[in-house]
């Protein structure tokens, strides 16, 4: 049902019940009226009747009473008229021409109580009003009742009965009633007319506006308003089109132009553009707070570990591992795994880093030959971070159904490492300035400011821990020697060789350091005084058949190597060192090429074990 419609139809039920609201009300006020009207009239005639019978009474001449009485009910529409004596006046006078007595039980009540009683009768073709109305005896009026009757002051002394038709007051009322509702019909035609010619235009551009609303709403907004024949609805309609078209070209220009905030457009693109610009801007707006966050984070494992927390709540990746690949040595680092790499990376060979290039295995099965898990699929994303460093994104799935949907996120997944490739390179800088610092280029061993953080972090914790440590100084014997006779450079290679046999020496866990110039530093984790003599000697041994170069000869050094157990000889790390030092020096005085553990007979001033 059009508006319209609804509108004439809410309009006709409004002027239907205000019709019948109206014909109820006339009728009812035409009734009333004919009804006040025969009261009256039966009151003046009931006061008639009670004056001519005072007349007749005080002139003597009662027995003449019936003519008058006659008279009155020959009034135009009395139909009936009575008198009935009270038993006061019965009494008195007795009962009266024709039965002056009470005929019914309206008279007795009346007479009884003394109040005016009425009675409507009405029937299809005639309507009639009955009233009794009481005459009641007083001594203060025109004439005083108490001097013909034996009554007292309010008695009711008899009453007036009559019968008023009050048909043809009926009748005018339903004449006057029909001329009412045919002129209210005629008034109520016209408005309906009038009102919907005047609504005709507005409904129209309210189905036009409704339409291109709609076609809006499902993302065309090339549709325009009718603005039809008025200059009203046509001036709504030019203001309408005016912005839906400012509105078109705002929306196709920011859809154009949004999308260079990320790497990959939507694969899911609605046809409205404002869909897409908002889920864009939602897009944006995730990107953004990603990259604020990571700004602020302290180094590039943390970074990492922002990643992962987005690759398992927003993308729900339940088994993902993030691969660094360094450019230039060729070496790729686990940096994140969740259920470790199912990858085979020893050789540092990875498809996807080679060929640049996603590598999917529900493209062609064992695509790639490092990968060795039966029953699963992976999906494996390089992403180049800077010209030295590569991430590859290796993701693994249970089947090629969730393989296509962690596909569809490749893009998605792109623009937040685009995001956090800014962060990614300048964390990965500070990492390598960082190491750098506590490093030495020389050796590659670490340096005298490594030594100063390990001392200030790890050696506490060794402490509460109970974890020994066995720290060895080593120096060459005569290096001084080997600089004045071959130069520096030849000085700097017996250096190389000897920070070579201590790393092939040592284990993993074990540190060694460059404490400076030709003297070396290593801490042992968690060793004992056995280990700590094997290892210093096989230190010693080694170097002392090592070939060092010198132009068109080759020479070989020895060294001196001091040891010493932490905490066992000092819960002080650099009393420690400085007892080190000490065998140190004790081995050079005695001979060189040697291993000598510290003892505190090698105190020559027993208060320095109590200066640090």
């Amino acid at each position: 049902m059009s508006t319209r419609q609804k509108v004439t139809l809410i309009l006709s039920g409004l002027f239907l019940i205000f019709f019948i609201s109206m014909i109820i009300i006339v009728s009812l006020s035409f009734r009333n009226f004919g009804i006040e009207s025969a009261e009256k009239r039966a009151m003046l005639t009931a006061e008639v009747v009670k004056s001519g019978l005072t007349a007749h009474m005080v002139n003597g001449i009662m027995d003449k009473r019936l003519y008058f009485l006659n008279q009155i009910e020959n009034i135009e529409n009395v139909s009936a008229l009575w008198v009935a004596r009270s038993q006061t006046v019965i009494n008195q006078y007795g009962e009266g021409l024709n039965n002056e007595i009470a005929r019914d039980e309206i008279d007795k009540r009346v007479l009884r109580n003394g109040k005016t009683a009425q009675e409507l009768t009405e029937t299809a073709t005639k309507s009639t009003l009955r009233m009794t109305i009481p005459f009641k005896a007083s001594a203060f009026g025109t004439t005083n009742c108490m001097t013909c009757h034996d009554a007292k002051e309010g008695e009711v002394l008899g009453a007036v009965s009559m019968v008023i038709d009050i048909s043809d007051i009926r009748g005018s009322s339903l004449a006057t009633v029909g001329y009412t509702a045919l002129l209210a019909i005629i008034i109520m035609l016209a408005v309906l007319l009038v009102v919907n010619k005047f609504l005709k235009p507005y409904v129209n551009i309210f189905y036009s506006i409704r339409d291109v609303m709609l076609a809006a709403y499902n993302g065309n907004y090339s549709k325009r308003v009718d603005g039809g024949d008025t200059n009203e609805s046509r001036s709504v309609a030019e203001m309408l089109n005016s912005l839906l078209e400012k509105l078109q070209k705002v929306f196709e220009e920011i859809d154009k132009k949004v999308y260079i905030f990320l790497q990959n457009k939507n694969k899911d693109i609605s046809h409205d553009p404002l869909v897409n610009i908002n889920d864009t801007i939602d897009k944006l707006s995730e990107i953004y707070k990603f990259k604020q966050t990571i700004e602020h984070d302290e180094n590039l494992e943390d970074i990492y570990e922002r990643l992962a927390y987005l690759f398992k709540t927003k993308f729900k990746l339940a088994d993902f591992t993030i691969i660094e690949a360094d450019t230039l040595s060729g070496i790729k680092k686990v940096v994140y795994s969740v259920n470790g790499c199912h990858c085979d990376l020893a050789d540092g060979q990875c498809r996807a880093d080679r060929i640049n290039s996603i590598v999917d295995s529900t493209i062609f099965d064992q695509t790639c030959s490092k990968f060795h898990e039966e029953g699963l699929e992976h999906l494996c994303i390089p992403y180049s971070i800077s010209n030295e460093l590569n991430i590859i994104i290796s993701i693994v799935t249970k089947d090629k159904e969730e393989s296509l949907r962690v596909r569809n996120l490749v893009g998605l997944i792109e623009d937040y490492i685009a995001t956090a490739r800014p962060a990614i390179v300048s964390k990965k800088l500070m990492q390598i300035l960082n190491k750098m610092a506590r490093v030495d280029q020389l050796t590659g061993m670490f340096n005298r400011k490594y030594l100063d953080e390990f001392a200030e972090t790890a050696i506490p914790q060794a402490l509460r821990s109970k974890v020994p440590y066995g720290i060895l100084m080593i120096d060459i014997d005569f290096f001084k020697m080997i600089n004045d006779t071959y130069g520096h450079d030849v000085g700097d290679e017996a250096i190389r060789v000897v920070s070579r046999v201590i790393k092939e020496s040592i284990r993993s866990s074990d540190i060694p350091i460059r404490f400076g110039g030709e003297e070396f530093i290593v801490l042992l984790h968690n060793c004992d005084r056995t280990h700590i003599k094997e290892v210093a000697e096989k230190i010693r041994k080694n170097f002392a058949i090592q070939s060092i170069s010198a132009g068109s000869e080759t020479f070989t050094k020895t060294l001196s190597v001091g040891a010493v157990m932490f905490p066992d000889d000092s819960n002080s790390i650099w009393k420690c060192i400085k007892y080190a030092d000490i065998a140190l020096y004790h081995a050079k005085e005695h001979g060189r090429n040697q291993v000598v553990c510290f003892d505190e007979s090698l105190l020559k001033n027993g208060d320095m074990k109590n200066s640090f």
